[in-house]
Order: structure tokens, then sequence, then C-alpha cells
């Protein structure tokens, strides 16, 4: 679940800075989107089936940032350190921290299921941040900013 809730979001950032700051046309953003959510999805679905599937699942986290490889915002070698660093983060997820969401989800306590939500990701985003350094840390949120201020530039 919070693998799932990272890798959405990060996909989302992905493909939000992919449409709203390389795309003219919004068919052919569309088509791009859908093109890469299908890659990635099959590139999941054979990590999980992989002898390797730490390594498949850092390639298939940099599915997410190609476009950011191939418009040169991003180098393959940054792109590699962010999707090892996001793998190993994780995977620090315990098995208690998912009998506590699978307990909250039991209950059908949604202000729990958020509360553990955040705090995962809080801890993950830490672990991320201190993993891939200042230099790229910096990098990604001068770029996050961008592209937050294209959002709100186009509303």
């Amino acid at each position: 679940m919070k693998m799932k809730a990272i890798t959405t979001t990060l996909l989302s950032l992905s493909m939000f800075m992919t449409a709203s700051v390389f795309a003219a046309d919004a068919d052919k953003a569309k088509a791009e989107f859908e093109a890469l959510k299908t890659e990635y999805k099959n590139s999941m679905e054979a990590a999980t089936k992989s002898s390797d599937i730490r390594g498949g699942l850092v390639k298939a986290c940099a599915i997410k940032y190609k476009k950011a490889v191939a418009e040169k915002i991003l180098t393959q070698t940054e792109v590699t350190k962010l999707c090892g660093c996001s793998v190993n983060a994780e995977g620090t997820v315990t098995v208690a921290d998912n009998w506590a969401l699978q307990s909250a989800a039991n209950a059908k306590n949604e202000e729990k299921i958020k509360q553990l939500q955040i705090t995962m990701l809080k801890r993950q985003g830490d672990s991320i941040k201190k993993c891939v350094g200042t230099a790229l840390d910096q990098k990604l949120t001068k770029l996050t900013q961008q592209a937050q201020a294209a959002a709100t530039n186009k509303s």
C-alpha cells in the first residue's frame, strides 16, 4: 500500500511535469502518459517475477523519468540514484507497518490510515533525501517548485 502511494506520487509528479512542461498537444501528452503507464505496469509485473526484484524495481522506477532524461532535465545517473534510493526506502517498510495499516483499514479508520501513510511517507522521504545527497535533493526540489509554479500559472 505504501509502495503504491509513493510510486503513484512519483509517477504523477513525473507525468505532470512531462504533460505540463513539454507537451504542446493534450492528445499527445495523454498518449505519452498512457504508453509510459503501460510500460511501467509491465515493468513492475516483470520485476516481481524476476530473480533480481530490487533491480527490476529500480528499472521500473526509471521509466517514470524517461522524458526528463530525454529532455536532459535529469541524467540517467541521477535517475538511477534516485530510483535506487526510492526502492531502498520502500524496502524499509516493516511487517509491523503493514499490520498497522491493515488494522486501520479493517477498522475502516480513514484518519488512522492517513496518519500512518503520512508517517511512513515522511520516513521514506527523509531516507531518500539523505540517500540522494544534497546536490540531487536541491535539484529535485527546484524541479518540483517549477512544476508547481507551472501548474499554478495554467490555472
